[in-house]
């Protein structure tokens, strides 16, 4: 082989090398792209305790048989009525123990449920509008960044770009469900035992039908976001 040949060969050689270099960077860069910060901005991260009655306690209904009776009506009873009157008071109590048991007026019960409101404030600064939503929300210690509470929330809130949104969910469970005695001791100690709060974005759902997924995402959760975004629309359909 001459040395023409031979700078010819290497300079295929040197072509093909370059050609696949660059194919290489092109698929690695499109690669990464999945893995950009989405496109919102996190403005409050937000949690409280809420008590309430239950669905059927309606103070303002009473059983009073049709009318109030007015006191500056009443008369007294005339001498030698004392038989009757304790007759009425005795129909009286029977007649309120009736009205006790009555569902219309419930009386209260002694432990009222409790809910636990969890909202998260969000601003589409992206370029296309935001249809749903996976997010977590966590609770660290203060000291170690230890994570001692996590829940996981599916929300669904059209947001337009550039504009802003809150997005609830309410749950029976406190931020923290256990606290190691030697975690609770410590921060009873401590100045600052308020525990840090941090959202973070799981999956994104576009009105386009497309997602962004977070790298560090649990498994399935772009999938169970909008097959539920599905369902949703087809009880809406059908309702």
């Amino acid at each position: 082989m001459d040395v023409s040949q031979k700078n010819r060969l290497a300079g295929k050689l040197g072509l093909a090398l370059g050609i696949f270099l660059v194919s290489a960077a092109t698929s690695v860069g499109q690669e990464s792209s999945g893995f950009s910060a989405p496109s919102i901005e996190i403005l409050k991260l937000h949690w409280e305790k809420q008590v309430r009655l239950p669905r059927n306690f309606d103070p303002s209904v009473i059983p009073t048989g049709g009318a109030f009776s007015d006191p500056a009506s009443r008369t007294a009873a005339p001498a030698g009525a004392t038989v009757m009157s304790d007759a009425t008071r005795a129909a009286t109590r029977n007649q309120s123990a009736t009205a006790a048991a009555n569902d219309t007026f419930p009386a209260t019960p002694g432990r009222l449920p409790v809910f636990y409101v969890y909202s998260l404030k969000i601003r589409n600064v992206g370029a296309k509008p935001i249809e749903g939503l996976a997010w977590d929300y966590l609770f660290l210690d203060p000291e170690s960044n230890t994570e001692l509470g996590r829940h996981q929330f599916l929300s669904f809130e059209k947001v337009a770009v550039n504009k802003s949104a809150t997005l609830q969910s309410q749950l029976r469970s406190p931020p923290i469900r256990v606290v190691r005695a030697a975690d609770s001791q410590r921060r009873a100690h401590s100045s600052s035992p308020k525990l840090r709060e941090r959202a973070v974005i799981q999956c994104v759902l576009y009105a386009d039908d497309t997602v962004w997924k977070s790298p560090s995402a649990r498994a399935g959760v772009c999938e169970l976001l909008k097959n539920t975004k599905a369902l949703i629309k087809r009880k809406a359909t059908r309702s």
